[in-house]
C-alpha cells in the first residue's frame, strides 16, 4: 500500500486520470474523489473547457458537477486569449500547489496529453514552428516513396526518436523533423532539458481506455446531444464576439459548425447543413479519440483501466491505483 494521503510521505501526491474524449473521466473522477479517503481538489487538463463561453462543444461538466467538488482551470481565460502548453503548465502548477496549501489532493483529469505533458515533464525551449516546413514534410509524406525516405531521414537525424515513437504517430514524428531541421539538434536532446512544473510532486496515474465499440457509441450520443443543447447558437455567438481569430475555432465540433454557418446562402438549407456538420464531428471525434490514445499509450507509469466508466470495476481499478495498492 503507498502513501494513502497528503501527508503520509515526503512527497505530495498529484492523481491524475486520463484518456479518450467522451470516456467518461469527468463522471468518474467525480465517483472516485467521492471514495478516496482524503479531500480531492479536481484541476481541468483540457485545451478548450479553459476557455470561458465555450461550454457545449467543449463537454465542460456541468454546473451541478463542478458544485460536488471544488474545480480548477475551467473558464479561466477568455476565448480569444491563446493558451500554449506552456502557459497551461503554469497555471495549472500554480493550481496544484493551492490545493496542496489547503490539504487536499489535485486531481488532474483530462484528455489534453500535450498540457498533461507539459505539467508532468516540463516544455523544452524548441524552434517555433515553422508552417511551411511542415507543409514540405507533410507534403513529402504523401508521395509513394515519402515515408520510406523519411523514416532514413529521421533515423539519421533523431535515432532516439526514430527507436521510441510509433511509426504511425506521424504528427510527432513530422515534429521530430522540424525541430531537427530547423534548429540543428535532436528534438530527443532538448527534450532531455525539460524541467518539470512540478518537480515535488508523486504523481499516480490512471488512463480509461473502454471498448472501442462502447467509445464510439458514447461519442455519437455526446455530439448529438451537443447539437440538441444548442452547440450551433453558442458557435454563432462566439463568433459574433470574437468576431477575428480564437483558438476555438479550431476545435472539433466548433469549426464544423463555423463552416456550416458561414456557407451562402446563409438561412437556406441551414438545419441540412448543420445535420451533416454533426456527422463531420461525430468522426473527427473519433478519430481524435484514437490519437489521444495513442498519445496516452507512449506516456510512462500509467495504470490503464480497461473498462466502462460505470463499470464497478473502472472505479475500484481507479481506486486501487490512487491509493498505491498491488
Amino acid at each position: 500500500m503507498g502513501n494513502s494521503s497528503p501527508e503520509a510521505g515526503p512527497r505530495p501526491l498529484v492523481l491524475a486520470l486520463v484518456g479518450p474524449t467522451a470516456s467518461g473521466k469527468s463522471d468518474l473522477a467525480l465517483e472516485v474523489a467521492d471514495s478516496l479517503p482524503f479531500p480531492v481538489e479536481i484541476i481541468s487538463c483540457d485545451a478548450f473547457q479553459i476557455y470561458r463561453r465555450l461550454d457545449i462543444g467543449s463537454g465542460k461538466p456541468a454546473p451541478e458537477m463542478r458544485a460536488r467538488r471544488p474545480h480548477h482551470l475551467l473558464d479561466a481565460l477568455d476565448p480569444d486569449d491563446p493558451c500554449t502548453a506552456g502557459r497551461y503548465a503554469e497555471l495549472a502548477a500554480a493550481a496544484v500547489r493551492d490545493v496542496w496549501r489547503r490539504g487536499a489532493v489535485p486531481l488532474v483529469v483530462g484528455g489534453s496529453g500535450l498540457y498533461f505533458r507539459a505539467l508532468r515533464d516540463g516544455i523544452f525551449e524548441g524552434p517555433d514552428p515553422d508552417p511551411r516546413l511542415r507543409a514540405r514534410l507533410e507534403a513529402m509524406y504523401r508521395r509513394p516513396s515519402g515515408p520510406r525516405w523519411m523514416e532514413r531521414l529521421l533515423a539519421r537525424l533523431d535515432p532516439a526518436v526514430h527507436r521510441r515513437v510509433h511509426p504511425n504517430d506521424r504528427v510527432r514524428r513530422v515534429r521530430a523533423l522540424e525541430v531537427a531541421l530547423a534548429a540543428g539538434e535532436p528534438i530527443s536532446r532538448l527534450q532531455a532539458t525539460r524541467r518539470p512544473a512540478l518537480p515535488e510532486a508523486e504523481w499516480r496515474i490512471a488512463g480509461l481506455d473502454p471498448p472501442r465499440n462502447l467509445l464510439e457509441a458514447r461519442i455519437a450520443r455526446r455530439v448529438r446531444s451537443m447539437f440538441a443543447a444548442g452547440l450551433a447558437e453558442e458557435v454563432r455567438d462566439l463568433a459574433g464576439r470574437y468576431p477575428g481569430e480564437w483558438p476555438g475555432r479550431l476545435a472539433i465540433g466548433y469549426r464544423e459548425v463555423l463552416g456550416a454557418l458561414a456557407e451562402q446562402p446563409a438561412s437556406r438549407d441551414l438545419p441540412a447543413r448543420l445535420r451533416a456538420a454533426e456527422e463531420r464531428v461525430v468522426i473527427a471525434t473519433r478519430r481524435y479519440a484514437k490519437r489521444q490514445l495513442t498519445w496516452f499509450r507512449a506516456e510512462r507509469d500509467v495504470t490503464w483501466i480497461h473498462g466502462a466508466a460505470d463499470d464497478p470495476a473502472a472505479l475500484e481499478g481507479v481506486e486501487r491505483a490512487f491509493l498505491g495498492s498491488s
